[in-house]
C-alpha cells in the first residue's frame, strides 16, 4: 500500500508539472531544492518512488527549450544539479548526458545576454560532469567546450563566473590525455585578455600543465613575453615562472632570444606605446615596454643562476651588451637594479668579462656594480648612462675561447693530478680473454703504436661546447618525422618504446623518404606489440611489400610474439635487455631506442655518426675495423649529452643526414665546425695554398701567416686510427671516413616463368619462398637457378619441370621467352631470365598449399618483392595478338626498350693537357724537377 502511496504520489506531482504554467513550475521547483537538497541517488530513487529519471528528463527537455528565454533559468539549472551532485551513483549524470544536457550547458555559457548567476550555474553543473570521469571531459571537449570556455574566462564579468570556467578547464586538464593538448593550446590565447585575473589563471593551469606536456608550441612565446609587461605583480610573476618552466623544451631559444632582444626595445615601440597606453603612463610614470625591460632582465638573471648552459647560449646572443643598455635606462630604475643583478652575476659567473665589462663602465661604476648593483642606479651621473646606452660590447665573437679557458681552469683545479685519460683507464678495464694468433699480433701492433690523443676530446669544455651547439641547432633545424612526434608525445613507455623500435628497424639500410608513407600505414594498422603479434606473417610480408630487406619484417613479427609470450608484454627497459632479447636488434639499434624512447645515457653510431665522428677527430684508417669501431662507441659515449640523449643521437644523425653528407658537405653550415679537424686541415690547406700564390707573384707579405690552431697526430703513421692514404686536396672533408672497397656483388642469373591462367580477369601463378633465406616466406613466379652453359631448350625444359613440381600442372604450351629484368640486391646481382605461358584448357591446373593464383590488382597488393613487379611490368598480357594462320603470337610479354646511348660528361685522362692541377702539386712538380 505504502509503495502504491508513492507511486500515486510521483504520478500525481509529474501531471501537475505537465499541466503547469510557468508560475506553477516555479513554485514546483523552489519546493524540490528545499525537499531534496543534498540527497542522495537512493534517497531521490525512494522519493520518487524509482522513477525520479522520469523528472529529471523532463527537466533537462523544458531547459533546452527555453534556456534562450531565460525564465527560471536559475531554478531548473540548480534542480539538475540536485540530480548530478547525487552521491553513490552516476545514473542520473548518464541520462543528462544523453538528452544533451552538455551541449545545452556550452550553449548557455555561449550566450552573451546570459545573466552572471545563470552562467555560474551552467559552469558549476559542467564541473560536475567533468569531475565525473575522463568519457565525460572528453565529451565536453568533442562538444567544442575547450573554445566555448575560455571565452566565457576572458569575457566573464565577476571572479565568480572567471573562477567557475577556470575550474573546468582546470579540470579538464587532468586525467584527459586525449584532449590535454587542445586545453594546453586552448588557454595560450587567453594571455592576450584583457582581464588580469583571468591571465592570472590561465597562467596558473598552464604552469601545472607544462610539467606533463613533452612539448611547447612556439605560439606560446610572443603572449608569454607580453605579459611581462603587466602592471599586475601576480600576473608577472606568473609569466616569469611559466617562462622557467620553459626553459627545457624546444621553445627555448626563441624564449632567450626574444627576452634578449626585450632589454634593448626599440624607437618604434616606445612611440607606439606613447600613443597607446598614456593612460597608463601618467599613472606609473613609465612605459610598459620599460616594466617588460625590467621583468626580462630578472627573468635572464633567474635563468642564468639556474643553468651554466643557458647563460653560455645567452652570452652568444650578445646578453652583455642588451644588459649593460638597460642598466644605463634612467627612465626607470628597476631596469636599471635588475639588469645590474644579472650582470653581476655573469661577471662573477665568468671572470673573462670583467675587462670588457670595467671598460665600457669605467673603474668607478664597475667598483659600485660588483658591491652594491641593487642601489647603483643612484649613483649613476648622466653621461656614465650615456656611456652604457651607446656601449657596442660584442663579446659573442670570443666568448667560446673564454669559456674554454674557464672550464679549463677549474677542471685542472679539481683534478691536478690526473694520471691518465678516461680512454687509458678504460683500456685498463678491458677483460681479458684467450685470443687466436692473428689477434695477437694485431694486438702487438696496437700496443707499439698507442692511440693519440689527437683524436679524442680531452678538455671538457670542448665537450659541452659541442653538445649545446649541436642541440641548439638540432632544436631549430630538426625534420618533423612521424617516429619523432610518436617518441615526444606518446605516453606510455611501452608503445613509446615499440614505436621507436619499428623506426628503427625500417630505417635500416632505407631512406627516411620512403620509410615515412610504411612507417604511418603500419601504425596505423599495428600501434602496439601486442597488435603486431597478433598479425599473420603474411599480413606482415605484406605489409613490408616494397621496403626491401625483408627478413626485417620477420624480425619484428618474432620480437613482437616474444615480448607478448615470455616478456608478459612488457617491452625491455634498458639497451642491454633489448639487445638481448629483441631478434634483429643489434648494438646501434638497442642504443638508439634505449636512449630515444627510454632516456638512457647512451651514444648511438650508425653511417651518419661514423662520418661525423671520423670527420670531426680526422679518423682516417678504414671504418669497419675493430679499432675504429670501438673508438667512435667510445667517443659518442663520451659526448652523449646526459640530459638528452636520444635528441642528441638524433642530432648526430640528422647532421650526418643533411650537413655532413657523403658528397657535397656543407661545412659553412655545420653547427660544430670549430671542433672538426678535418675542416681545420682544409683551412691549412687554403691558407697555404694563398701563400704560394703569392709568392708565385712576388706578393709575399713580409709577416708570415700564423699558425693555424691544429696540431697534428704526434704518431704520425703508426696510429692506428690515422690514414695508410695520403691526403687529397681535391676531397677535402671527404677524405674521411676512409672506407675498404666494397667486393663485387654475385652475380646470378635466374629462369622465371610468368604463368597466366585466363578468365574473367588474368590470374597468375606464384609460389611461396622457403621461411629462411634470401626473400624468405614472400610469394614469387616460379623460379630456378640458371645452371651454367646450358641451352635455351634446356632452359625451358628446367623451367617447365619446376612449374610441374611445384603446382602438379602438365604443360603443354610452349613456353615464350620475354627478356631479362635486372635487379640489384645489396650483394647480388640478379638477371632474372623471364618466360612467360598462357595456359590452355587441357593443362592441369591444380595447385598445391604453397602456390597460388592472384588477379594482377591482388598481386600488386600482395606480400611480393620488388623484382617480382619489375617482371610483372615487363610483362603485358593484355597485348596478346593472333596470326593469320590462327597460331598464337605471344606479344603480350614486351621489353621495355631504353636508349643505351646515355649522355655522359667527357673524362679528361691524365694525358689530356687541360685537366687543372692544385697550386701545392705545381710547386711539388718544380721541386722535383730542380
Amino acid at each position: 500500500m505504502e509503495v502504491q502511496a508513492n507511486i500515486g504520489k510521483v504520478l500525481n506531482f509529474l501531471g501537475q508539472w505537465d499541466r503547469g504554467d510557468r508560475t506553477v513550475r516555479s513554485r514546483m521547483l523552489k519546493t524540490f531544492l528545499a525537499q531534496n537538497a543534498g540527497k542522495t541517488f537512493y534517497e531521490l530513487e525512494v522519493e520518487f518512488a524509482q522513477v525520479a529519471s522520469l523528472f529529471l528528463a523532463r527537466l533537462t527537455t523544458w531547459t533546452r527549450l527555453t534556456y534562450t528565454s531565460g525564465t527560471f533559468l536559475v531554478l531548473q539549472l540548480k534542480s539538475i544539479g540536485i540530480f548530478l551532485s547525487a552521491a553513490c551513483h552516476d545514473q542520473y549524470l548518464a541520462e543528462f548526458v544523453q538528452d544533451g544536457g552538455v551541449f545545452i550547458l556550452l550553449e548557455i555559457s555561449s550566450l552573451s545576454r546570459s545573466r552572471e548567476e545563470e552562467l555560474k550555474e551552467a559552469l558549476r553543473l559542467l564541473l560536475a560532469v567533468s569531475n565525473a570521469g575522463r568519457k565525460y571531459k572528453e565529451m565536453i571537449c568533442d562538444s567544442r567546450g575547450v573554445k566555448t570556455l575560455t571565452v566565457s574566462l576572458a569575457e566573464s564579468n565577476t571572479d565568480e563566473s572567471q573562477d567557475a570556467a577556470w575550474a573546468v578547464l582546470e579540470s579538464l586538464s587532468y586525467g584527459n590525455p586525449k584532449y590535454q593538448s587542445q586545453v594546453y593550446k586552448g588557454l595560450i590565447p587567453l594571455m592576450t585578455c584583457s582581464s588580469p585575473r583571468a591571465q592570472q589563471l590561465v597562467l596558473h593551469t598552464l604552469h601545472t600543465m607544462q610539467a606533463k606536456m613533452k612539448t611547447a608550441p612556439h605560439s606560446i612565446v610572443e603572449p608569454l613575453l607580453d605579459l611581462l609587461r603587466s602592471l599586475h605583480l601576480e600576473v608577472q610573476a606568473g609569466a616569469i615562472n611559466l617562462i622557467l618552466d620553459l626553459k627545457d623544451y624546444d621553445v627555448r631559444p626563441v624564449l632567450l632570444s626574444g627576452l634578449v632582444a626585450l632589454l634593448r626595445p626599440t624607437k618604434e615601440m616606445q612611440q607606439q606605446q606613447n600613443m597607446e597606453e598614456s593612460a597608463i603612463i601618467k599613472i606609473t610614470g613609465s612605459l610598459p615596454v620599460f616594466v617588460q625591460q625590467a621583468a626580462a632582465a630578472k627573468t635572464i638573471r633567474f635563468l642564468a643562476e639556474g643553468s651554466k648552459e643557458i647563460s653560455r647560449e645567452l652570452l652568444s646572443l650578445g646578453v652583455i651588451r642588451h644588459l649593460l643598455y638597460a642598466m644605463g635606462n634612467r627612465e626607470h630604475t628597476d631596469a636599471q637594479v635588475q639588469a645590474g643583478l644579472a650582470l653581476e652575476h655573469f661577471v662573477r659567473s665568468y671572470p673573462v668579462l670583467e675587462d670588457q665589462v670595467q671598460r665600457v663602465a669605467g673603474i668607478e661604476l664597475f667598483t659600485a656594480l660588483m658591491h652594491k648593483s641593487d642601489s647603483l642606479y643612484m649613483d649613476m651621473d648622466e653621461a656614465q648612462a650615456e656611456m652604457l646606452l651607446t656601449n657596442t660590447v660584442h663579446i659573442t665573437e670570443g666568448i667560446d675561447s673564454f669559456i674554454v679557458r674557464l672550464v679549463k681552469r677549474i677542471f685542472r683545479s679539481m683534478m691536478p693530478r690526473r694520471k691518465r685519460t678516461g680512454l687509458e683507464m678504460a683500456e685498463k678495464a678491458k677483460p681479458t680473454r684467450k685470443r687466436s694468433k692473428t689477434a695477437l699480433k694485431e694486438e702487438e701492433t696496437t700496443d707499439a703504436s698507442p692511440l693519440s690523443t689527437f683524436h679524442f676530446f680531452h678538455d671538457a669544455a670542448d665537450v659541452e661546447l659541442l653538445r649545446s651547439r649541436l642541440l641548439r641547432w638540432y632544436d631549430e633545424e630538426k625534420r618533423e618525422l612521424p617516429w619523432r612526434t610518436l617518441a615526444a608525445t606518446e605516453p606510455d613507455l611501452n608503445i613509446r618504446t615499440y614505436a621507436v623500435w619499428v623506426s628503427e628497424i625500417m630505417l635500416q639500410q632505407t631512406q627516411v623518404a620512403t620509410v615515412i608513407d610504411y612507417y604511418n600505414k603500419w601504425m596505423r594498422r599495428w600501434p602496439t606489440a601486442e597488435d603486431l603479434a597478433a598479425a599473420t606473417l603474411e599480413e606482415v610480408n605484406q605489409m613490408w611489400a616494397g621496403l626491401g630487406y625483408y627478413s626485417r619484417g620477420k624480425r619484428l613479427h618474432a620480437g613482437a610474439q616474444k615480448v607478448v609470450t615470455e616478456l608478459q608484454g612488457q617491452m625491455p627497459r634498458t639497451a642491454d635487455s633489448l639487445l638481448k632479447q629483441l631478434p634483429g636488434v643489434g648494438r646501434y639499434t638497442a642504443a638508439a631506442i634505449g636512449s630515444i624512447a627510454l632516456g638512457q645515457v647512451t651514444g648511438a653510431v650508425d653511417g651518419n655518426v661514423i662520418r661525423v665522428l671520423c670527420r670531426i677527430r680526422a679518423v682516417g684508417a678504414d671504418s669497419t675495423s675493430p679499432a675504429v669501431t670501438d673508438t667512435l662507441w667510445r667517443l659518442v659515449n663520451m659526448l652523449v649529452d646526459p640530459e638528452r640523449p636520444g635528441d642528441f643521437n638524433q642530432a648526430m644523425m640528422e647532421l650526418g643526414a643533411r650537413v655532413c653528407t657523403p658528397k657535397g658537405p656543407l661545412c659553412s653550415r655545420c653547427p660544430v665546425q670549430s671542433h672538426c679537424h678535418s675542416y681545420r686541415k682544409v683551412k691549412k690547406k687554403h691558407v697555404k695554398q694563398g701563400e704560394n700564390s703569392r709568392r708565385l707573384f712576388g706578393k709575399l707579405d713580409e709577416k708570415p701567416s700564423p699558425p693555424p690552431d691544429i696540431e697534428d697526430c704526434r704518431n704520425g703513421g703508426t696510429c692506428p686510427l690515422c690514414p695508410s692514404e695520403p691526403w687529397d686536396d681535391e676531397m677535402g672533408v671527404q677524405n674521411f671516413p676512409r672506407k675498404p672497397a666494397k667486393k663485387p656483388p654475385r652475380v646470378e642469373r635466374t629462369l622465371t616463368c610468368v604463368v597466366i591462367r585466363a578468365g574473367e580477369e588474368d590470374e597468375y601463378l606464384l609460389s611461396q619462398r622457403p621461411d629462411n633465406g634470401l626473400l624468405a616466406g614472400l610469394w614469387d613466379f616460379p623460379s630456378l637457378l640458371q645452371e651454367e652453359k646450358s641451352s635455351e631448350v634446356e632452359q625451358k625444359k628446367a623451367l617447365c619441370a619446376e612449374i610441374s613440381r611445384i603446382s602438379g600442372m602438365h604443360l603443354t604450351a610452349d613456353l615464350q621467352r620475354v627478356g631479362e629484368v635486372v635487379h640489384i640486391f645489396s650483394h647480388i646481382r640478379q638477371t632474372y631470365v623471364v618466360h612467360s605461358v598462357r595456359l590452355k584448357d587441357s593443362d592441369t591446373q591444380t595447385q598445391s598449399g604453397n602456390t597460388r593464383w592472384l588477379t594482377r590488382s591482388a598481386l600488386e597488393g600482395a606480400a611480393v618483392s620488388t623484382g617480382v613487379k619489375k617482371i610483372l611490368k615487363r610483362c603485358d598480357p593484355q597485348k596478346e595478338q593472333t596470326s593469320k594462320d590462327g597460331k598464337t603470337q605471344k606479344h603480350g610479354c614486351t621489353k621495355n626498350r631504353k636508349n643505351l646511348q646515355t649522355s655522359k660528361r667527357p673524362r679528361l685522362d691524365a694525358a689530356d693537357g687541360s685537366r687543372r692541377r692544385s697550386l701545392s702539386s705545381f710547386f711539388k712538380t718544380v721541386k722535383q724537377e730542380c
